[in-house]
Protein backbone atom coordinates (compact mmCIF):
# COMPACT_ATOMS: atom_id res chain seq x y z
CA UNK A 1 0.00 0.00 0.00
CA UNK A 2 1.76 3.62 -0.99
CA UNK A 3 1.41 6.13 1.33
CA UNK A 4 1.54 9.89 -0.25
CA UNK A 5 2.36 12.10 2.05
CA UNK A 6 2.67 15.83 1.65
CA UNK A 7 5.78 17.76 3.23
CA UNK A 8 6.03 21.64 3.65
CA UNK A 9 9.21 23.13 3.36
CA UNK A 10 9.84 25.89 5.37
CA UNK A 11 12.87 27.93 6.64
CA UNK A 12 14.39 26.99 9.56
CA UNK A 13 15.62 29.32 11.94
CA UNK A 14 17.19 27.26 15.14
CA UNK A 15 18.01 24.19 15.85
CA UNK A 16 14.69 23.30 17.77
CA UNK A 17 12.70 24.15 14.80
CA UNK A 18 14.67 20.88 13.17
CA UNK A 19 14.31 18.99 16.15
CA UNK A 20 10.24 19.61 15.94
CA UNK A 21 10.30 18.91 11.79
CA UNK A 22 12.09 15.68 11.86
CA UNK A 23 9.75 15.00 15.05
CA UNK A 24 6.68 16.00 12.54
CA UNK A 25 8.29 13.62 9.30
CA UNK A 26 8.41 10.52 11.89
CA UNK A 27 5.14 11.11 12.97
CA UNK A 28 3.67 11.16 9.77
CA UNK A 29 5.58 8.05 8.53
CA UNK A 30 4.63 6.15 11.79
CA UNK A 31 0.89 6.78 11.19
CA UNK A 32 1.18 5.94 7.12
CA UNK A 33 2.94 2.70 8.67
CA UNK A 34 0.40 1.81 10.94
CA UNK A 35 -3.31 2.57 9.01
CA UNK A 36 -1.41 0.97 6.09
CA UNK A 37 -0.91 -2.04 8.04
CA UNK A 38 -4.36 -2.03 10.22
CA UNK A 39 -5.89 -1.68 6.09
CA UNK A 40 -4.13 -4.99 4.87
CA UNK A 41 -5.68 -6.75 8.12
CA UNK A 42 -8.96 -5.87 8.12
CA UNK A 43 -9.59 -6.31 4.06
CA UNK A 44 -10.98 -9.40 4.60
CA UNK A 45 -12.00 -11.82 1.58
CA UNK A 46 -15.65 -11.09 1.07
CA UNK A 47 -18.14 -14.15 1.90
CA UNK A 48 -15.56 -15.62 4.23
CA UNK A 49 -16.30 -18.89 5.64
CA UNK A 50 -14.02 -20.46 8.59
CA UNK A 51 -14.57 -23.36 10.04
CA UNK A 52 -13.02 -23.55 13.67
CA UNK A 53 -11.83 -26.51 15.95
CA UNK A 54 -12.39 -25.82 19.81
CA UNK A 55 -12.94 -27.73 22.55
CA UNK A 56 -15.63 -26.44 24.43
CA UNK A 57 -19.54 -25.39 23.40
CA UNK A 58 -19.71 -22.21 25.39
CA UNK A 59 -16.39 -21.02 24.38
CA UNK A 60 -17.64 -21.49 20.97
CA UNK A 61 -20.37 -19.41 21.17
CA UNK A 62 -19.04 -16.55 22.96
CA UNK A 63 -16.48 -16.41 20.16
CA UNK A 64 -19.36 -16.12 17.64
CA UNK A 65 -21.35 -14.05 19.58
CA UNK A 66 -18.31 -11.62 19.82
CA UNK A 67 -17.16 -11.91 16.32
CA UNK A 68 -20.65 -11.23 14.84
CA UNK A 69 -21.35 -8.07 17.28
CA UNK A 70 -17.68 -6.74 16.08
CA UNK A 71 -17.79 -7.56 12.55
CA UNK A 72 -21.66 -7.61 11.83
CA UNK A 73 -21.19 -7.21 7.71
CA UNK A 74 -19.61 -10.63 8.08
CA UNK A 75 -22.07 -12.07 10.40
CA UNK A 76 -22.10 -15.31 10.41
CA UNK A 77 -18.69 -16.30 8.83
CA UNK A 78 -17.41 -18.30 11.91
CA UNK A 79 -18.71 -22.24 11.95
CA UNK A 80 -17.46 -24.00 14.51
CA UNK A 81 -16.70 -28.25 15.53
CA UNK A 82 -16.78 -29.15 18.72
CA UNK A 83 -14.60 -31.68 20.21
CA UNK A 84 -12.30 -33.46 22.49
CA UNK A 85 -8.96 -32.51 21.66
CA UNK A 86 -6.77 -35.26 19.95
CA UNK A 87 -3.19 -34.94 17.57
CA UNK A 88 -4.05 -35.80 14.25
CA UNK A 89 -2.49 -34.61 11.05
CA UNK A 90 -5.86 -35.78 9.09
CA UNK A 91 -6.73 -31.95 9.39
CA UNK A 92 -10.54 -30.47 7.80
CA UNK A 93 -10.63 -27.44 10.02
CA UNK A 94 -9.67 -23.68 8.51
CA UNK A 95 -8.49 -23.13 12.06
CA UNK A 96 -7.53 -25.89 14.35
CA UNK A 97 -7.42 -25.98 18.24
CA UNK A 98 -4.23 -27.72 19.25
CA UNK A 99 -1.29 -27.25 21.71
CA UNK A 100 3.09 -25.99 21.79
CA UNK A 101 4.02 -29.25 21.70
CA UNK A 102 1.82 -30.63 18.67
CA UNK A 103 2.00 -27.32 16.52
CA UNK A 104 5.60 -28.24 16.29
CA UNK A 105 5.33 -31.68 14.54
CA UNK A 106 2.74 -30.24 12.62
CA UNK A 107 4.06 -26.63 11.27
CA UNK A 108 4.42 -28.06 7.49
CA UNK A 109 0.21 -28.16 7.95
CA UNK A 110 0.33 -24.64 9.04
CA UNK A 111 0.48 -20.92 7.43
CA UNK A 112 2.30 -18.61 8.43
CA UNK A 113 0.12 -15.80 9.56
CA UNK A 114 2.13 -12.49 10.16
CA UNK A 115 1.17 -8.91 10.85
CA UNK A 116 -1.44 -9.74 13.85
CA UNK A 117 -1.80 -6.90 15.91
CA UNK A 118 -2.91 -8.70 19.63
CA UNK A 119 -4.30 -6.42 22.55
CA UNK A 120 -2.73 -9.02 25.06
CA UNK A 121 0.55 -10.73 24.82
CA UNK A 122 1.62 -14.02 26.10
CA UNK A 123 4.30 -14.60 28.53
CA UNK A 124 7.11 -14.74 26.92
CA UNK A 125 7.96 -17.64 29.29
CA UNK A 126 5.20 -19.10 27.65
CA UNK A 127 5.42 -19.26 24.12
CA UNK A 128 7.72 -20.70 21.06
CA UNK A 129 10.08 -18.56 18.66
CA UNK A 130 9.52 -20.85 16.30
CA UNK A 131 5.44 -21.11 16.35
CA UNK A 132 5.95 -17.22 16.78
CA UNK A 133 4.13 -17.04 13.28
CA UNK A 134 1.73 -20.26 13.25
CA UNK A 135 0.42 -20.75 16.66
CA UNK A 136 -1.56 -18.36 18.96
CA UNK A 137 -1.66 -19.76 22.66
CA UNK A 138 -4.93 -18.77 24.47
CA UNK A 139 -4.96 -20.96 27.13
CA UNK A 140 -2.56 -23.34 29.37
CA UNK A 141 -2.76 -26.81 31.67
CA UNK A 142 0.29 -28.31 33.93
CA UNK A 143 1.55 -27.76 37.44
CA UNK A 144 1.62 -24.74 39.17
CA UNK A 145 2.97 -24.56 43.19
CA UNK A 146 0.24 -23.80 45.54
CA UNK A 147 -0.24 -23.68 49.41
CA UNK A 148 -2.81 -24.04 52.07
CA UNK A 149 -3.27 -20.36 53.92
CA UNK A 150 -4.23 -22.11 56.94
CA UNK A 151 -2.20 -24.87 57.60
CA UNK A 152 0.63 -21.96 56.73
CA UNK A 153 -0.88 -19.55 59.65
CA UNK A 154 -1.32 -22.92 62.13
CA UNK A 155 2.88 -23.58 61.88
CA UNK A 156 3.13 -20.07 62.63
CA UNK A 157 5.35 -19.63 58.48
CA UNK A 158 4.56 -16.98 55.94
CA UNK A 159 5.21 -16.77 52.35
CA UNK A 160 8.86 -16.11 52.91
CA UNK A 161 9.47 -19.88 54.40
CA UNK A 162 8.31 -21.06 51.05
CA UNK A 163 11.12 -19.35 48.59
CA UNK A 164 13.31 -22.34 48.26
CA UNK A 165 13.89 -25.68 49.54
CA UNK A 166 16.35 -25.16 51.70
CA UNK A 167 14.29 -22.70 53.56
CA UNK A 168 11.66 -25.11 53.65
CA UNK A 169 13.80 -27.95 54.75
CA UNK A 170 14.91 -25.68 57.55
CA UNK A 171 11.39 -24.54 58.65
CA UNK A 172 10.07 -28.17 58.22
CA UNK A 173 7.82 -27.88 55.69
CA UNK A 174 5.68 -30.79 54.30
CA UNK A 175 5.95 -30.49 50.22
CA UNK A 176 3.88 -33.46 48.05
CA UNK A 177 5.75 -34.77 45.71
CA UNK A 178 5.50 -38.05 43.49
CA UNK A 179 7.51 -39.58 40.84
CA UNK A 180 5.57 -39.15 37.72
CA UNK A 181 7.65 -37.51 34.98
CA UNK A 182 5.89 -33.82 35.17
CA UNK A 183 6.95 -33.58 39.13
CA UNK A 184 10.11 -34.39 38.59
CA UNK A 185 11.17 -32.50 35.64
CA UNK A 186 11.77 -29.01 37.63
CA UNK A 187 14.52 -30.81 39.28
CA UNK A 188 16.53 -31.69 36.10
CA UNK A 189 15.29 -29.25 33.22
CA UNK A 190 18.44 -27.32 33.72
CA UNK A 191 20.56 -30.55 32.38
CA UNK A 192 18.52 -30.84 29.70
CA UNK A 193 20.21 -29.28 26.15
CA UNK A 194 18.41 -26.42 24.23
CA UNK A 195 19.36 -27.73 20.93
CA UNK A 196 19.89 -31.18 18.65
CA UNK A 197 22.87 -32.89 20.10
CA UNK A 198 24.24 -36.72 19.65
CA UNK A 199 23.38 -38.82 22.68
CA UNK A 200 27.08 -38.97 23.77
CA UNK A 201 26.82 -35.22 24.76
CA UNK A 202 23.67 -35.80 26.42
CA UNK A 203 23.71 -35.91 30.77
CA UNK A 204 27.10 -34.85 31.07
CA UNK A 205 28.54 -37.20 33.80
CA UNK A 206 29.85 -34.97 36.07
CA UNK A 207 27.03 -32.04 36.60
CA UNK A 208 24.48 -35.14 36.18
CA UNK A 209 25.90 -37.06 39.45
CA UNK A 210 26.07 -33.81 40.99
CA UNK A 211 22.66 -33.24 40.60
CA UNK A 212 21.54 -36.64 41.35
CA UNK A 213 22.96 -35.92 44.57
CA UNK A 214 21.16 -32.87 45.44
CA UNK A 215 18.00 -34.70 44.99
CA UNK A 216 18.12 -37.50 46.89
CA UNK A 217 19.25 -34.89 49.64
CA UNK A 218 16.20 -33.14 49.21
CA UNK A 219 14.08 -35.78 49.10
CA UNK A 220 15.46 -36.67 52.13
CA UNK A 221 15.07 -33.11 53.92
CA UNK A 222 11.56 -32.96 52.98
CA UNK A 223 10.21 -36.28 53.48
CA UNK A 224 8.84 -36.29 50.14
CA UNK A 225 6.47 -39.20 49.69
CA UNK A 226 6.57 -42.31 48.44
CA UNK A 227 4.19 -42.26 45.76
CA UNK A 228 3.94 -43.83 42.52
CA UNK A 229 0.33 -43.26 42.21
CA UNK A 230 -0.62 -39.24 41.64
CA UNK A 231 -2.68 -37.83 44.34
CA UNK A 232 -4.90 -35.42 42.60
CA UNK A 233 -6.11 -33.51 45.61
CA UNK A 234 -3.25 -33.85 48.01
CA UNK A 235 -4.11 -30.07 48.51
CA UNK A 236 -7.51 -30.90 50.24
CA UNK A 237 -6.23 -33.19 53.07
CA UNK A 238 -3.83 -32.05 56.27
CA UNK A 239 -0.72 -33.74 55.35
CA UNK A 240 0.68 -31.42 53.16
CA UNK A 241 0.99 -27.55 53.32
CA UNK A 242 2.08 -27.22 49.71
CA UNK A 243 3.36 -28.82 46.33
CA UNK A 244 2.59 -29.00 42.83
CA UNK A 245 -0.98 -28.67 41.80
CA UNK A 246 -2.11 -30.24 38.49
CA UNK A 247 -4.62 -27.86 36.47
CA UNK A 248 -5.98 -30.59 34.74
CA UNK A 249 -8.29 -31.41 37.39
CA UNK A 250 -10.74 -29.99 39.07
CA UNK A 251 -9.53 -28.27 41.83
CA UNK A 252 -12.39 -25.41 41.58
CA UNK A 253 -14.78 -27.49 43.53
CA UNK A 254 -12.62 -28.86 46.36
CA UNK A 255 -13.37 -27.59 49.91
CA UNK A 256 -9.67 -26.22 50.52
CA UNK A 257 -9.94 -23.62 46.89
CA UNK A 258 -14.31 -22.71 47.75
CA UNK A 259 -12.83 -21.87 51.61
CA UNK A 260 -10.16 -19.47 50.19
CA UNK A 261 -7.27 -21.66 52.23
CA UNK A 262 -5.45 -22.79 48.40
CA UNK A 263 -3.17 -20.16 46.86
CA UNK A 264 -0.70 -20.05 44.46
CA UNK A 265 2.83 -18.64 43.74
CA UNK A 266 6.05 -19.04 41.79
CA UNK A 267 7.63 -22.79 42.74
CA UNK A 268 10.19 -22.76 45.08
CA UNK A 269 13.92 -21.90 44.46
CA UNK A 270 16.54 -24.76 44.14
CA UNK A 271 20.34 -24.53 44.97
CA UNK A 272 20.25 -21.18 44.61
CA UNK A 273 18.80 -20.93 41.01
CA UNK A 274 15.01 -20.70 39.79
CA UNK A 275 13.04 -23.35 39.00
CA UNK A 276 9.27 -23.93 37.22
CA UNK A 277 6.75 -26.63 36.74
CA UNK A 278 6.33 -27.86 33.28
CA UNK A 279 3.09 -25.81 31.15
CA UNK A 280 1.53 -26.70 27.99
CA UNK A 281 -0.27 -23.93 26.14
CA UNK A 282 -3.40 -24.57 23.83
CA UNK A 283 -4.73 -22.15 21.05
CA UNK A 284 -5.27 -21.47 17.62
CA UNK A 285 -3.42 -22.13 14.15
CA UNK A 286 -4.20 -21.47 10.74
CA UNK A 287 -3.86 -24.61 8.17
CA UNK A 288 -2.01 -24.02 4.50
CA UNK A 289 -5.58 -25.00 3.00
CA UNK A 290 -7.51 -21.71 4.28
CA UNK A 291 -9.07 -20.13 1.18
CA UNK A 292 -9.86 -16.47 3.56
CA UNK A 293 -6.15 -15.53 5.85
CA UNK A 294 -7.36 -11.96 6.32
CA UNK A 295 -10.24 -13.17 8.03
CA UNK A 296 -8.44 -15.63 10.32
CA UNK A 297 -5.78 -12.91 10.91
CA UNK A 298 -9.09 -10.93 12.36
CA UNK A 299 -10.00 -14.27 14.42
CA UNK A 300 -6.94 -14.48 15.66
CA UNK A 301 -6.42 -10.94 16.88
CA UNK A 302 -10.16 -11.19 18.29
CA UNK A 303 -9.36 -13.74 20.89
CA UNK A 304 -6.52 -12.04 22.28
CA UNK A 305 -8.79 -8.82 22.32
CA UNK A 306 -10.09 -7.72 25.76
CA UNK A 307 -13.29 -9.18 24.79
CA UNK A 308 -11.78 -12.01 23.78
CA UNK A 309 -9.81 -12.84 26.94
CA UNK A 310 -12.76 -12.00 29.07
CA UNK A 311 -14.93 -14.94 27.05
CA UNK A 312 -11.98 -17.59 28.10
CA UNK A 313 -12.67 -16.19 31.76
CA UNK A 314 -16.66 -16.50 31.36
CA UNK A 315 -16.55 -19.85 30.68
CA UNK A 316 -14.08 -20.67 33.35
CA UNK A 317 -11.66 -22.60 30.49
CA UNK A 318 -8.85 -23.53 32.10
CA UNK A 319 -5.90 -20.66 32.68
CA UNK A 320 -6.26 -18.06 30.27
CA UNK A 321 -2.38 -16.54 29.52
CA UNK A 322 -2.11 -13.39 30.32
CA UNK A 323 1.06 -11.06 31.62
CA UNK A 324 0.63 -10.44 35.10
CA UNK A 325 0.67 -6.40 34.87
CA UNK A 326 -2.36 -6.97 32.72
CA UNK A 327 -4.49 -9.42 34.97
CA UNK A 328 -5.98 -6.26 36.68
CA UNK A 329 -7.23 -5.42 33.04
CA UNK A 330 -10.14 -8.13 33.46
CA UNK A 331 -13.02 -8.88 35.72
CA UNK A 332 -12.30 -12.01 37.78
CA UNK A 333 -14.13 -11.96 41.25
CA UNK A 334 -12.17 -15.12 42.25
CA UNK A 335 -9.12 -13.58 43.77
CA UNK A 336 -7.33 -17.14 43.74
CA UNK A 337 -7.96 -17.51 39.63
CA UNK A 338 -5.37 -14.23 39.54
CA UNK A 339 -2.74 -15.90 42.01
CA UNK A 340 -3.39 -18.57 39.89
CA UNK A 341 -2.74 -16.63 35.99
CA UNK A 342 0.00 -14.87 37.88
CA UNK A 343 1.63 -18.16 38.95
CA UNK A 344 1.42 -19.63 35.69
CA UNK A 345 3.84 -16.83 34.41
CA UNK A 346 6.65 -18.53 36.66
CA UNK A 347 5.98 -22.30 34.53
CA UNK A 348 7.91 -23.69 31.90
CA UNK A 349 6.99 -24.97 29.07
CA UNK A 350 8.78 -28.15 28.12
CA UNK A 351 12.26 -28.37 26.67
CA UNK A 352 11.45 -30.18 22.73
CA UNK A 353 15.30 -30.39 21.55
CA UNK A 354 15.91 -33.92 20.03
CA UNK A 355 18.72 -36.48 19.98
CA UNK A 356 20.73 -36.80 16.85
CA UNK A 357 20.27 -40.30 16.38
CA UNK A 358 16.55 -40.14 16.54
CA UNK A 359 14.93 -37.38 15.46
CA UNK A 360 11.74 -38.33 17.07
CA UNK A 361 12.62 -38.46 20.02
CA UNK A 362 12.43 -35.12 22.32
CA UNK A 363 13.12 -34.33 25.82
CA UNK A 364 10.26 -34.17 26.95
CA UNK A 365 9.50 -37.53 25.93
CA UNK A 366 12.99 -38.61 26.96
CA UNK A 367 11.71 -37.52 30.96
CA UNK A 368 8.36 -38.08 30.92
CA UNK A 369 8.06 -41.84 28.52
CA UNK A 370 11.22 -43.55 29.42
CA UNK A 371 12.25 -45.40 32.14
CA UNK A 372 13.86 -41.86 33.93
CA UNK A 373 11.76 -41.49 36.56
CA UNK A 374 12.06 -44.98 37.46
CA UNK A 375 15.18 -45.20 37.82
CA UNK A 376 15.38 -42.07 40.32
CA UNK A 377 12.77 -43.41 42.51
CA UNK A 378 14.77 -46.47 42.87
CA UNK A 379 17.85 -44.75 43.38
CA UNK A 380 16.64 -42.74 46.30
CA UNK A 381 15.11 -45.97 48.17
CA UNK A 382 18.27 -47.67 47.89
CA UNK A 383 21.94 -47.32 48.99
CA UNK A 384 23.07 -47.65 45.55
CA UNK A 385 26.25 -44.69 44.60
CA UNK A 386 25.25 -41.81 42.40
CA UNK A 387 27.87 -42.92 40.27
CA UNK A 388 26.73 -46.85 39.55
CA UNK A 389 22.68 -45.03 39.05
CA UNK A 390 24.51 -42.56 36.68
CA UNK A 391 25.50 -45.48 34.59
CA UNK A 392 22.32 -47.00 34.41
CA UNK A 393 20.49 -44.20 34.05
CA UNK A 394 22.56 -43.49 30.27
CA UNK A 395 22.58 -47.27 29.51
CA UNK A 396 18.97 -47.29 29.35
CA UNK A 397 18.06 -44.20 28.18
CA UNK A 398 20.51 -45.10 25.54
CA UNK A 399 18.48 -48.19 24.60
CA UNK A 400 15.42 -46.48 24.87
CA UNK A 401 16.11 -43.61 22.39
CA UNK A 402 17.99 -45.05 20.23
CA UNK A 403 18.14 -48.46 20.46
CA UNK A 404 21.98 -49.54 20.80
Amino acid sequence: IRQNVMIEVVILKTGEDMKKLILLGITAFLCACSNASREKIEMTEKDAHLLIQVEHQAYADKLNDLWNRSYPKQKDALHFVVQPYYFTQDIKQDIIWTNDIDATFLKDKLMEIKEVSYTYDVPDSLQREELSDYYTPVIGEGLVFCYRKDLLEKNKLSEEDLVSFEQMAESHVRYYHNHMGEYVYPFFAKLLPKETIPFTNLFPKEQTIKQLKAYKEINAKLDMPDDLIQQKDFYNGDDYLCGLLSTKFQYENRSAYQNGNLHFMAMPSWQEETIAPPFTTFGFAVTKECKYPNTARQFLAMVRSKKGIQALLDTNMKVPLLCSEDVKDFYIYDHAKKELIEAVNTTQLYNLSIIEENPGITMEMLINQSDFTSILQNYICSKDSAAKVYKELVKNLRTWSIGK
